[in-house]
């Protein structure tokens, strides 16, 4: 596990947002307070009718919550798919497409840590964007041109709650104590997104998940992570 305190450059891989707040929220607030540079890539973003909201929600609707929750936990960001109808439809993109502009991003952008989402997942974008992160991420020495990330971590989702019988254990934890409000803060910014309990969306669950990691490590609040690669 990288020494948070000594991470200059971060890059989250959502698939939708609100992703990176539900999963990694409280990892990001402390970065961006440390003076990290973060930066999320959310791979699509669309107007979109979801269970338990009356009305559909506009694309224009979720662009003005990215930049709230963004001004809150200081990061910067960009849309790789915006209003381009490919919510859950994700994995009808190319795969050379995806691998290809992961490529793009960690040359560019250089971060010494990639949090990415699970593919032990059920929801067909997240499976998507993990396959081809993994892909992107492969390790390639720097001497053949490519940026060779050397921290990558997979972060979790509430909704692991949905069993999936290749769900790993946690191998990382990162203590979000000191700023688990802000994490809850920025969630509330996604009103679109937010469900009352029993919701997997709600603030009792998102709370309930880091009280959870939180005693497997002896704090109060954490969020944990599978270790995909990490080099001292």
């Amino acid at each position: 596990m990288p020494d948070l305190a000594a991470v200059r450059r971060a890059l989250v891989i959502s698939p939708h947002a609100d992703d990176e707040a539900l999963a990694c929220g409280g990892t990001m607030a402390r970065l961006g307070g440390q003076g990290t540079e973060v930066r999320v890539l959310y791979m699509t973003v669309d107007g979109f009718h979801h269970y338990g909201l009356d009305g559909a929600t506009t694309y224009q609707d979720r662009v003005k919550e990215i930049g709230a929750v963004a001004d809150l936990l200081r990061f910067e960001w960009e849309i790789v798919y915006g209003d381009q109808d490919l919510i859950e439809k994700l994995d009808t993109v190319p795969k050379r497409d995806l691998v290809d502009r992961f490529e793009r991003e960690l040359n560019e952008f250089e971060p010494e840590l990639v949090l990415i989402p699970s593919g032990a997942d059920y929801d067909q974008d997240h499976v998507a964007t993990f396959d081809t992160a993994l892909a992107a991420l492969r390790p390639i020495a720097p001497v053949f041109g490519k940026w060779l990330v050397p921290h990558v971590l997979v972060y979790e989702s509430p909704k692991i709650m949905w069993w999936h019988t290749d769900v790993p254990r946690p191998e990382a934890f990162v203590d979000i104590s000191d700023v688990l409000e802000r994490k809850l803060e920025a969630l509330a910014l996604y009103a679109t997104q937010a469900r009352p309990s029993p919701h997997i969306r709600s603030e009792e669950s998102v709370t309930a998940l880091a009280c959870l990691r939180g005693k497997e490590i002896g704090v109060e609040h954490a969020e944990a992570f599978k270790v995909l690669r990490t080099v001292w």
